[in-house]
């Protein structure tokens, strides 16, 4: 498939941009505050531009640490919220704060306290390393603030009202420029603090965003009702945050390690790498809210059984993304100078970053495209393809790359910035291919289907699958007439009955049904079933539980009856049984596109036991204690089969 630059019509990119606008407003403000208070600094000299890269790379290092408690607190007030239970979202912030806070003030104290040692390991360089410890430990207490305040700025946003978070920052951003300007240069009767004022310029934008958070939270009535927090409560937000923590954490180390070997090239290599960062922050924050609205829409398409949507929202994002960061790199690689006069007042200084520069502005589409996919592949809950490739990119390819190039090949900041763009632009291009797969839709979290109105349900997959104990249960809740095809498509001894014989028979038992439920995967009945049914279902269980569930069927039910299986046939676990199941029932690109042409209503790949637990949830039946319970009475109510090993394909 290709990617398309042709703009898309406005009801085909609404959803984009009604989901990615907010995001792209509110990561596009936090640049603007950055990049102008680099601006601020960069009067006071490379150094300082230097240690202030060095010392955010470590703050970002250790802030990492408290991202975990931003995502409990969405997933919990989120499922609260949609249950109705606004009164409990109180409960949860305070579940978090009896966490983040404690761990806020000690982070702060471990930055106060090792920020001079940290950064005279990184940097050499006596001034940097002074400018940047300065500013660590002046803006310490600021660890301490976000604890406190980043479970309320989650609750906003989960609870559906994201804007709340953006007045936040649009209000504290003036606040922190014009604090940091007062304090670093002084003003009147305030005295210039230098590189100490823009730490305490942050802490005190801090304080006035708790105030403000809290403010917002009685007059907007967040919380209506607050609770006691409770230790399971605060428990269950680690369990759900601290992944992301530590994976935020670790990717920010890897940026810390680009530093330290950047600081090998001198300080004024450093200060240029800050300065490129924080440049290619106005497209990346672009790309960061397209990229959720990517997540999203392509999860909510693989909520409705419809891969193929999914494939093209992830299309038509990538698409947007270069219309709108095309523009921002070109400016950067055609007049780059003008920009980079505003932070760097060394000639010198200047002259060695125009080059890296206009680079960089070719390749940024090439970076947040890698950014537009990657997000696009956690919405498909593809989550290792996007980390697995982001993590062997950066640690297995590019900072070695970087330490052997820049250092060893002596090509210094140019070296850096070509490693980071050859990267960027071969994960692109690696995301992409992998996008054009159906690798990604191959082991989805859940079952992703949806019954509701469902009349007429055809339930495929091989041995083992639990087809026929799912088309039971279904059949039980929504009042449905079960078939086995076994039964059809079999006689005494296992003789197999012909093809239009049994195409016949099931077309006639299914004639005056409004509604029925099918199990079973066959050539000659799939003509039958596919284009009438309303929902097709693959159950695609992992091959080994499938060869134990038929092994274990054949033991506890030998010489025993089954409602699935057909009359006067015996099961034997042999070779050929078992070679059926190894060799028949996965999922694969190939299968989705036959089920796809050959079906008329929505064809769903149903994962695991967790898949069919959340499929009979959505049609309200009752969970059991197992999915496919031994039954060893008279009835001969049992697992459901797949026949003697039989099966074959369909179409």
């Amino acid at each position: 498939m290709s990617i398309s630059t042709t703009p898309a019509p406005a009801a085909k990119v609404a959803p984009i941009l009604r989901l990615g606008a907010p995001l792209i407003s509110f990561f596009l403000l936090q640049s603007a505050i950055s990049l102008i208070i680099l601006a601020f600094l960069g009067r006071l000299g490379t150094a300082t531009v230097a240690g202030i890269g060095v010392s955010g790379a470590l703050y970002g290092v250790v802030l990492a640490l408290l991202y975990g408690f931003d995502t409990g607190v969405q997933a919990l007030v989120s499922r609260a919220t949609g249950a109705g239970r606004r009164d409990l979202i109180g409960q949860i912030i305070a579940e978090a704060q009896i966490v983040s806070v404690p761990l806020g003030i000690a982070l702060t104290a471990v930055v106060w306290t090792l920020a001079p040692t940290l950064m005279a390991g990184v940097i050499h360089d006596r001034a940097a390393a002074s400018a940047g410890a300065a500013y660590l430990q002046s803006g310490a207490l600021s660890l301490a603030l976000l604890a406190l305040t980043i479970p309320i700025n989650a609750a906003w946003i989960a609870s559906g009202r994201p804007g709340i978070s953006f007045l936040v920052s649009a209000i504290t951003a003036p606040i922190q420029i014009g604090l940091t300007f007062m304090l670093v240069f002084g003003a009147g009767a305030i005295p210039a603090l230098g590189i100490n004022g823009a730490g305490w310029a942050n802490v005190l934008s801090c304080v006035a965003g708790a105030l403000l958070q809290y403010g917002l939270i009685a007059r907007l009535q967040l919380v209506t009702t607050w609770k006691p927090p409770t230790l399971d409560g605060a428990l269950r937000i680690v369990a759900i945050g601290w992944p992301v923590s530590l994976q935020q954490s670790f990717q920010n180390f890897g940026l810390m390690v680009a530093f330290v070997i950047v600081a090998q090239i001198g300080v004024a290599g450093t200060a240029v790498i800050n300065v490129l960062i924080n440049l290619t922050t106005a497209p990346i924050q672009c790309a960061a809210g397209l990229s959720v609205a990517a997540a999203t829409l392509v999860g909510q398409a693989l909520g409705r059984g419809n891969p193929a949507e999914a494939r093209t929202w992830g299309w038509r994002t990538v698409g947007i993304n270069l219309a709108l960061t095309a523009p921002l790199g070109l400016f950067a690689a055609i007049s780059p100078h003008p920009l980079l006069a505003i932070f760097l007042h060394d000639p010198a200084t200047l002259a060695l970053a125009d080059l890296p520069a206009r680079i960089l502005g070719l390749t940024v589409v090439a970076d947040t495209t890698r950014s537009v996919l990657a997000f696009a592949f956690r919405g498909a809950g593809a989550t290792k393809i996007a980390a697995g490739i982001l993590f062997a990119g950066l640690w297995l390819v590019e900072l070695p790359l970087i330490w052997w190039v820049a250092l060893k090949l002596g090509q210094g900041v140019l070296g850096v910035i070509e490693v980071q763009a050859t990267i960027a632009v071969s994960e692109a291009l690696l995301l992409a291919w992998l996008w054009r797969t159906s690798i990604w839709t191959l082991r989805p979290e859940g079952s992703g289907a949806s019954l509701a109105g469902a009349k007429r349900i055809a339930i495929l997959g091989g041995g083992g699958a639990g087809k026929s104990t799912l088309a039971r249960r279904l059949g039980a809740s929504l009042q449905l007439p079960v078939t086995h095809l076994d039964r059809l498509v079999y006689g005494p001894g296992w003789t197999r009955r012909a093809p239009g014989d049994v195409a016949a028979a099931l077309t006639a038992e299914l004639e005056d049904t409004v509604g029925w439920i099918v199990e079973g995967t066959y050539y000659e009945t799939s003509a039958v079933t596919l284009p009438r049914a309303d929902v097709v279902l693959w159950l695609d269980q992992p091959t080994s539980r499938r060869l134990y569930r038929c092994w274990r069927k054949v033991r506890d039910h030998r010489g025993k009856p089954r409602a699935d299986r057909p009359d006067d046939c015996e099961e034997a676990f042999g070779w050929t049984y078992a070679s059926s199941v190894l060799t028949f029932g996965r999922w694969s690109g190939r299968l989705e596109r036959q089920l796809s042409a050959a079906a008329a209503g929505t064809v769903v790949r149903v994962w695991g036991d967790r898949g069919i637990r959340r499929l009979l949830a959505d049609a309200g039946v009752q969970p059991q204690v197992s999915l496919a319970p031994i039954r060893r009475a008279a009835t001969g109510e049992v697992r459901g089969s797949g026949g003697p090993g039989r099966s074959v394909a369909c179409p």
